[in-house]
């Protein structure tokens, strides 16, 4: 269900500078995380299970960041969109589909932040 969005250009500006925020901040912990991930192996240089589990941590990270740059992207887009566009109804709908797409991703990712620090913390 697409929440209702303030058809105002200058909320939904400032609501597109806070998610921006959100989203440097989130790939600002996947370096932190893939910095974690290259000290477990250095400690676990022989632990092929351990290695095997940090391949697959590497894939999904550069999945979160694949999904981050498609985040600033859908932003920049819409941000265009809402300054150009006659139609707010339309603006308002992908206002709402993205707000949606992107509480997704944080919920998502912090469920993952859980799995990822029980790991290192299990291998380091």
């Amino acid at each position: 269900m697409t929440p209702v969005v303030s058809s105002d250009p200058i909320s939904i500006h400032q609501e597109h500078q806070v998610w921006l925020s959100q989203l440097d901040f989130y790939q600002d912990e996947v370096k932190i995380f893939q910095n974690e991930l290259a000290q477990v192996v250095r400690k676990n240089l022989t632990g092929l299970s351990v290695l095997e589990h940090v391949n697959e941590y590497r894939r999904i990270l550069l999945k979160k960041l694949e999904a981050i740059d498609g985040f600033r992207q859908q932003i920049s887009l819409h941000e265009k969109a809402l300054w150009e566009s006659n139609t707010p109804l339309e603006v308002e709908q992908d206002h709402g589909r993205i707000k949606n797409s992107l509480g997704d991703f944080v919920s998502e990712f912090e469920g993952f932040k859980k799995l990822f620090r029980r790991f290192v913390s299990r291998n380091d």
